[in-house]
């Protein structure tokens, strides 16, 4: 599988560079990823996200990546068209309204070939302003929503399945000892977060995605924050920290819940089976409880420590890789 992938990589490259779309090409022939920052000079909460990625994907695979963003500040950049991936952290951008021209740009881009990768562009209602969290909804964010309506009318974002190809492009699975890092015989996390982690939170090392097709090709997905999880200081130090959200039950739960004093707020959150989860939470506040739609009422308990933060990045980092590779090889 990899020999593959390793071979499809290089036949990419060299046909880009036999076509003469030197634009394409970053550093010594590797190729770029555009990322769009609409506003100049301004403050990006994981700067070292997507570079650390970048210099990741080139130490596990064969692929070549300048670790060097191509940065534009408009879709009509002429630059866009000639890189193969677009790559947009919706929570850092001041809106995602666009003129007329630039939407037109988008829709050739994806026409032609281009993938869009919005990162942040799910994202839970209760989360509000805050992005340092991230929930599994199985639903574009509105603003996405409205955004693409205007480009593709006669589209909309379908989820991505379990079992597809993104999700296994290249690493398979949840993180393993040895890509932690750390001896066989210790523990990746505590079991009851490594149970809710493989059976509910990361089934085979999946997550809530969203996408949109162009001539039967997927060409924009949309998931959770996952530039949270990629990110390493100069020492090679995961950043930042990252605790866990799971979710757990016990005996009278359901009754002790259902009386509980609330003064919070109630959302809705479309789940995987396109069903509907009523999340409690305080204004500004982590999310407390949950009530799903078999009856049943869960709370929130969180989790973190290095071993928690360490599994998150790993995770993180795997499938953003996989995310890229995709995009490349289809």
């Amino acid at each position: 599988m990899r020999l593959l992938i390793t071979i499809s990589i290089s036949i990419i490259l060299s046909h880009t560079v036999s076509s003469g779309q030197e634009s394409t090409l970053g550093k010594e022939g590797s190729v770029r990823i555009v990322q769009l920052v609409r506003q100049e000079n301004s403050s990006q909460r994981y700067p070292d996200a997507l570079p650390s990625l970048l210099k990741m994907m080139n130490e596990q695979t064969n692929g070549r990546f300048d670790t060097d963003p191509l940065f534009i500040n408009r879709l009509t950049d002429e630059r866009l068209m000639e890189n193969p991936i677009l790559y947009v952290n919706c929570d850092e951008q001041p809106n995602l309204e666009f003129p007329l021209e630039e939407r037109d740009a988008l829709r050739r881009y994806m026409e032609q070939g281009g993938f869009v990768y919005l990162d942040a562009g799910i994202k839970a209602s209760f989360l509000g302003a805050d992005l340092g969290h991230s929930y599994a909804a199985w639903e574009e964010r509105p603003e996405v929503k409205d955004l693409f309506s205007l480009i593709f009318p006669e589209k909309t974002f379908i989820p991505l399945s379990r079992d597809h190809d993104l999700f296994r492009t290249f690493f398979r699975g949840l993180p393993k000892n040895a890509d932690l890092k750390i001896q066989a015989s210790q523990k990746r996390l505590p079991e009851t977060v490594l149970s809710f982690v493989e059976r509910e939170k990361w089934p085979q090392a999946t997550y809530s995605f969203v996408g949109i097709k162009v001539k039967g090709r997927l060409a924009c997905v949309a998931s959770p924050i996952c530039a949270m999880g990629w990110g390493r200081d100069e020492f090679g130090a995961w950043i930042p920290p990252i605790a866990f959200r799971i979710r757990e039950s016990a005996e009278n739960f359901d009754q002790n819940l259902k009386l509980a004093s609330f003064s919070g707020g109630t959302y809705e959150v479309t789940r995987e089976d396109g069903l509907k989860d009523i999340i409690y939470s305080e204004n500004g506040q982590r999310p407390l409880w949950v009530q799903e739609p078999n009856g049943k009422w869960r709370i929130f308990k969180y989790y973190s420590g290095e071993e928690i933060s360490n599994y998150a990045h790993a995770f993180y980092s795997r499938l953003g890789m996989n995310v890229f590779l995709y995009a490349l090889l289809h």
